[in-house]
Order: structure tokens, then C-alpha cells, then sequence
């Protein structure tokens, strides 16, 4: 990593933080990760990574202290990581049946076996009364 990198990263992370009136300089790690989700929607995960390395360096020079090995910015690294994943996934293989296929959602089913019931013929079933069962041997 040469130098001019290191502080065109420092600079542009800066110019980032006082466009939001944050601090820069000690950096909270939050403050870091926000950095990185907005580079995430422009830079690759390898130039982020390498962005986010020269800003810990240029803060550990001033400070002494490496926001950028913080949980937080390591999870939101891995966000970004897993979002990139899915990119490269192959798309979806096509469909087994096709819609065309299934019945529309007011269609009924076609009747197999017999024929439905009138409401007559249901009325009449109420009204059958069921036949007595005799016990054996009483």
C-alpha cells in the first residue's frame, strides 16, 4: 500500500464524516461501519476491505486505537460479504409446471365418482331415521 492511497482514503473517509458532522478522528466503530455500508453500494468487497485496512492504519498512526477490527465493522463487513455471494448465485432454474397448468382460483374441481347431491335429496337424508341395533343374544 503506498502512502498516496493510504491518505486518499483518509481524506475521502473525513470528507465522508464532516459531510455528516461526525468525528473522524477518533472514529466511533459504528461511525466506520456506516462508511463501509455506503462504499458497499459503489466499491467491491476486495476495495473495501483494502479502504477500510489504510483508514485503520491512518487512525492508529493518530490515535492508537483500530476501529476497523471492531465486531460491529466486522459484521457489516460480512453483510456486504454474503450480499456479494448472492449476486454470483445462478439464477433460478425454471419452473417444474407451468401456470397454465393449475385451475384458476373460482374454478371448481371436476366431480369424480357420483353425482352431486340435490338440496331435495339432502333434505330427505335428515329425515331418515337410522335402523336400531339389536345386542346379540338378549
Amino acid at each position: 500500500m503506498t502512502s498516496a492511497a493510504k491518505i486518499r482514503s483518509w481524506q475521502a473517509f473525513v470528507a465522508w464524516c464532516d459531510a455528516r458532522r461526525l468525528c473522524s478522528s477518533p472514529a466511533n466503530p459504528w461511525t466506520l461501519a456506516a462508511y463501509v455500508r455506503t462504499l458497499g453500494e459503489s466499491k467491491r468487497l476486495d476495495a473495501i476491505r483494502r479502504e477500510l485496512d489504510q483508514i485503520g492504519q491512518m487512525h492508529y498512526e493518530k490515535v492508537r486505537r483500530r476501529p476497523d477490527r471492531h465486531a460491529t465493522v466486522k459484521r457489516t463487513l460480512d453483510s456486504i460479504r454474503r450480499r456479494e455471494a448472492l449476486k454470483k448465485l445462478p439464477p433460478p432454474s425454471p419452473p417444474l409446471f407451468r401456470d397454465e397448468d393449475f385451475l384458476a382460483a373460482g374454478t371448481p374441481k371436476p366431480a369424480r365418482g357420483r353425482k352431486p347431491r340435490t338440496a331435495d335429496a339432502k333434505r330427505r337424508s335428515l329425515r331418515v331415521k337410522p335402523p336400531l341395533v339389536r345386542r346379540k343374544g338378549v
